[in-house]
């Protein structure tokens, strides 16, 4: 698909975020990129890290009974999605939809279009597609 531009970041899910920046920052030696706090979309705080060329976006619960806690308690901790850049989600989209597979959650956040594909479409992995703003 010539629209997806490369890896964006990797998404892990954790129950602590102090734990993880610690482990990520003073073990792997990470450089910490941006705290989001709870300004994500869903129950959680998340935070960026760079390690190496490959950027992690760290996601802790904030809510117990909430959706990342949930999925913490059932799949445990570790990669929770990969995220593509995406030139246009539009034509993403419609082309995904030609070969009868499904976009889920989509949404605009901080003018990002955002979306995933059905894990139920992608050999069961979580696939985030992301066509950032313009200027980003």
């Amino acid at each position: 698909m010539s629209n997806i531009e490369g890896l964006m970041k990797v998404n892990v899910r954790v129950r602590s975020m102090e734990k993880a920046m610690e482990f990520l920052q003073n073990v792997l030696g990470a450089e910490p990129m941006h705290d989001r706090g709870s300004d994500t979309i869903g129950d959680f705080n998340g935070a960026t890290v760079k390690l190496g060329n490959l950027v992690l976006d760290v996601m802790a619960p904030n809510d117990p009974e909430g959706a990342l806690a949930r999925s913490i308690d059932k799949r445990g901790e570790g990669l929770d999605s990969i995220c593509l850049q995406v030139k246009s989600f539009d034509d993403v989209e419609k082309s995904l939809a030609e070969h009868g597979i499904e976009l889920i959650n989509k949404h605009v956040f901080h003018g990002n279009k955002v979306g995933f594909i059905h894990p139920r479409d992608a050999l069961g992995m979580v696939i985030e597609l992301i066509e950032p703003r313009s200027g980003d």
